[in-house]
């Protein structure tokens, strides 16, 4: 049987609205309670990173003199491939720009 007071269908609408509002509310605070959990991991885990770092310099066989000397070899090599990897990244972006630009021109019948 079909109801066709406007009051009960405009309550079942309002109704219908008003859950579907609540599933919103919590899917956005299961996914904000994620965020802060992975947060939270990621925090953990660099200060971990931290303190075993810190600790393996101090119990690491080598004299203090070669281990700076060691970390200075590492952090010029690392610096040196990221730099590398930051221009590489830099040519792509450009090199994507320009294929972008030339295919929005075409699409306008600009070129």
């Amino acid at each position: 049987m079909q109801n066709d007071d406007p009051n009960a269908v405009e309550a079942n609408v309002s109704r219908a609205t008003s859950d579907d509002a609540d599933d919103v509310d919590e899917q956005v605070n299961e996914s904000e309670s994620e965020g802060s959990g992975v947060a939270m991991f990621v925090g953990g885990l660099m200060l971990g990173l931290a303190i075993g770092g810190g600790l393996a310099l101090l119990m690491a066989p080598q004299a203090g003199d070669e281990t700076r000397r060691l970390i200075r070899r590492r952090a010029r090599r690392l610096r040196e491939r990221m730099s590398d990897r930051a221009e590489d990244l830099r040519d792509d972006i450009r090199k994507s720009a320009r294929k972008g630009e030339k295919k929005l021109r075409q699409s306008l019948n600009l070129s």
